[in-house]
Parts: C-alpha cells; sequence; structure tokens
C-alpha cells in the first residue's frame, strides 16, 4: 500500500464517520436548494461571495444581520446612482466586518453593472441557468469580479445543484486538510480529483464531502490526528 493510499484510508475513515454524525445537518444544507428559485439568486449569490471571501465573519456580518443586508439587495441599490451606491456597498461590508470591503465593494459594484447590462436580475439568471455544461456555468460566473474556478463552484454547491454534486469547491480550508495530511497537488483539478476519490471510497457525493470539510473542519483535523 503507497503512502497516498494509507492518506486516503485515514481520510475517508474520519469522512465516513462525520458523515454520520451529522447527517441532519447535511440534509438541512440541501434545503439550501430553495435559494435557487429566488429571482435574485445571481446578485445573492455575488454578494454571499464576496463577504465569505477571506473568512465567514463577513458572511454572518452581512447576512445574519437584517438591517445590513436589506442595505445590499439589488433592488435596494437599484435606486442609487452609482457613486451613491459603491459608497453604500463600502460603507455597509465595513459595518458587516467584510475583509476588504473597499475592494469587494468595488467588484460588487462593477458586478450589479454587469446584471444590468444583461437586462436585470431575471435576465442574468437566465442566461445563468440556460447554460448547458458544468463547465458553461461556471464559465459564466467567472464573467463577474471576484469569481474564479472555487466560488464559481461554490455558488452552485451551495443550492444542492444536480450539476455540482460532483464537485469540491478547493479552498483554504481544503489547503489546511491537505497541509495535514503532507499532500501537494500542481493544478486545482488535481486537488479536486482526489478529493473526488475521497468521497467515492467513503460512499459519499462530493458535495457531501465538501460540506464535512467545510462545516466541520476542526473535527476533521482532530480526527486525522488521532489516526495518524
Amino acid at each position: 500500500m503507497n503512502s497516498q493510499q494509507q492518506v486516503r484510508d485515514r481520510l475517508v475513515a474520519v469522512a465516513k464517520g462525520l458523515a454520520r454524525l451529522h447527517r441532519d445537518k447535511l440534509e438541512q444544507l440541501k434545503g439550501d436548494a430553495r435559494y435557487l428559485d429566488e429571482p435574485d439568486f445571481v446578485w445573492r449569490s455575488l454578494v454571499e461571495s464576496a463577504s465569505s471571501w477571506g473568512s465567514s465573519r463577513g458572511y454572518h456580518g452581512l447576512f445574519d444581520n437584517a438591517d445590513n443586508y436589506k442595505k445590499v439587495t439589488f433592488v435596494a441599490l437599484s435606486g442609487l446612482s452609482p457613486g451613491d451606491r459603491l459608497s453604500v456597498l463600502a460603507k455597509t461590508l465595513r459595518a458587516a466586518k467584510v475583509r476588504m470591503p473597499d475592494k469587494k465593494a468595488a467588484y460588487l459594484s462593477e458586478n450589479f453593472r454587469i446584471i444590468e447590462e444583461m437586462g436585470g436580475l431575471a435576465a442574468a439568471k437566465s442566461k445563468l441557468l440556460s447554460q448547458q455544461t458544468r463547465e458553461s456555468k461556471m464559465a459564466f460566473l467567472q464573467r463577474f469580479r471576484g469569481i474564479g474556478p472555487k466560488y464559481a463552484r461554490n455558488i452552485f454547491m451551495n443550492v444542492h445543484h444536480p450539476d455540482f454534486r460532483q464537485s469540491i469547491a478547493v479552498d483554504a480550508r481544503i489547503k489546511t486538510i491537505s497541509e495535514e495530511l503532507r499532500l501537494t497537488f500542481n493544478t486545482y483539478a488535481d486537488a479536486e480529483r482526489f478529493y473526488l476519490g475521497v468521497a467515492h471510497e467513503a460512499g459519499l457525493s462530493g458535495w457531501e464531502l465538501d460540506r464535512v470539510l467545510y462545516k466541520f473542519k476542526a473535527e476533521v483535523l482532530v480526527g486525522l490526528r488521532q489516526r495518524s
């Protein structure tokens, strides 16, 4: 048995155990598929991505605070001039303790303009969902500022989209787990391939493994160290 297979077996055992332990939470997260039905799905997803980029603290400061979130809805921002829109975004992101609020406000202001040029919320959502493949959906999302391969996957994984249930959003917490396992990967695709292999051996979908590693990272690390 090679060393990578031993590492894989450790992670498989930990993932299987935590998936069983937190089955109810995983089922609850699948319920977020309802957000795909919302007319502002694209804008909400862009705001969510910006707020969580670098730290989940900003996400909670924005989405768990109704007063903050209502200021950055597409409808609320639509009545403002471009300058005032940028100012409100920056001020609200800062109040929500989002990292790099000025940079992200500029990105969101530009993304607002892009959605307007597409014809508005409904048109942007229609164009996104009309993309025929997983790859074309991700390519569409990456037209927006601040959206790279990780968030292009994660936006659809957040709503448990059928095209993205065998996906891994490779981010900082995945890299932390890889470091714990002393694994290095040359490309994003190599990392995703490894973790999808772990999911398959654990009897989980890629989505389920991704959510376990995201929501319960501390428990994953403890489990891995106990099996080292």
